[in-house]
C-alpha cells in the first residue's frame, strides 16, 4: 500500500476567481496567498482534463503561520468554462464534496453570511448523536454553490469534538 500525506488541499473550480477569494478569505480567514497567477501554459490543460485553449487563473489560500496542508484552492477555468454541475437547491446531493473546518465562534460567521446574502444550509445548532449534544455545527455555500461545514470548536485545542463524548441530551 502506497503512503499519504494529510490532505494537501481542496481544489475547486470557480466562476470568479476574485468573488471566491474574497469569500475564503473574508468568511474563512484564509489570508495567505501559497500560490497565485495564471497558470495557462505548460501542461496545466492536461492535467485539468480542459481544451488547451483553456485560460487558467489560481490562488491557492491557507492561513497566515500555518502548515501548508489543509489548504483551499481556487481555479477560474475560461475559453472555454467547465459545465456548471446541477445540484437540488437545499440540502445534500449523492457525490457532492463538503469542505470542513473548525472554527471557535459560529455566530460571526453566521452574521458574515447573512450581511453577504450567502446560502446558509443549515443553521448553527447543536449536534446531537447517540444520546449526546456535542459542539455546534452548521452548513452553509460558497458562491459557487460549494458546501462549507464548520465545526464550532477552538482550532488551537488538541482535543478534537469528534472524539468528545459530549453531554447526556436530557441533563
Amino acid at each position: 500500500m502506497p503512503s499519504f500525506s494529510p490532505m494537501i488541499r481542496a481544489a475547486l473550480m470557480v466562476s470568479d476567481l476574485d468573488v471566491s477569494r474574497a469569500f475564503y478569505e473574508d468568511v474563512l480567514g484564509l489570508d495567505d496567498v501559497f500560490v497565485e497567477g495564471e497558470m495557462s501554459e505548460g501542461n496545466i490543460a492536461d492535467v485539468l482534463a480542459v481544451p488547451h485553449s483553456t485560460h487558467t487563473r489560481a490562488s491557492i489560500l491557507k492561513r497566515s503561520g500555518q502548515p501548508e496542508y489543509g489548504m483551499v484552492g481556487l481555479f477560474e477555468l475560461t475559453n472555454p468554462q467547465p459545465t456548471l454541475i446541477t445540484r437540488a437547491s437545499e440540502g445534500m446531493n449523492r457525490g457532492e464534496v463538503c469542505i470542513v473546518f473548525y472554527c471557535d465562534d459560529l455566530d460571526v460567521v453566521t452574521a458574515k453570511l447573512e450581511t453577504g446574502g450567502h446560502t446558509i444550509v443549515s443553521p448553527a445548532a447543536p449536534l446531537r448523536i447517540r444520546g449526546f449534544v456535542k459542539q455546534r455545527e452548521m452548513i452553509f455555500r460558497d458562491p459557487d454553490g460549494v458546501l462549507v461545514n464548520l465545526i464550532e470548536w477552538d482550532p488551537a485545542r488538541e482535543d478534537k469534538p469528534e472524539k468528545w463524548a459530549g453531554v447526556p441530551e436530557n441533563s
